[in-house]
């Protein structure tokens, strides 16, 4: 079955996960081979999980999803890591994307807590 032909439903959901400015969205761009979700420097950028279908070797048709860091503080960024967290309550596997200066982050060893919950891959 092709990519046409595979519901959204049917299709294996691959997300990306981290704090923000970590790189999801650019990580998501080069996976993709376009530029789906807004790059830049202000932290927060991305504010809803951005999703695209496309066919993956050997996996076959999945959807991407890029979503907002989950490290985002006060009334808006709570909604924003609802969203995330919504979002890896549905993926079939989680990328965890970790800022190379940075290094592992709290918020990031609470989503490698979340995934093994889960029984997520990532």
């Amino acid at each position: 079955m092709g990519l046409s032909e595979t519901s959204s439903g049917e299709r294996a959901h691959i997300a990306f996960f981290g704090v923000r400015n970590a790189g999801k969205s650019s990580v998501v761009n080069a996976v993709l081979g376009q530029e789906l979700s807004v790059v830049s420097d202000v932290r927060g950028t991305t504010t809803d999980p951005v999703r695209k279908a496309m066919e993956l070797l050997p996996l076959g048709p999945v959807v991407i999803v890029d979503t907002p860091g989950v490290d985002d503080g006060g009334a808006l960024g709570a909604k924003r890591v609802d969203r995330s967290l919504r979002t890896l309550a549905s993926c079939d596997a989680a990328v965890l994307v970790v800022d190379g200066e940075r290094g592992l982050a709290p918020a990031d060893r609470e989503l490698v807590r979340r995934f093994g919950a889960r029984g997520i891959p990532y």
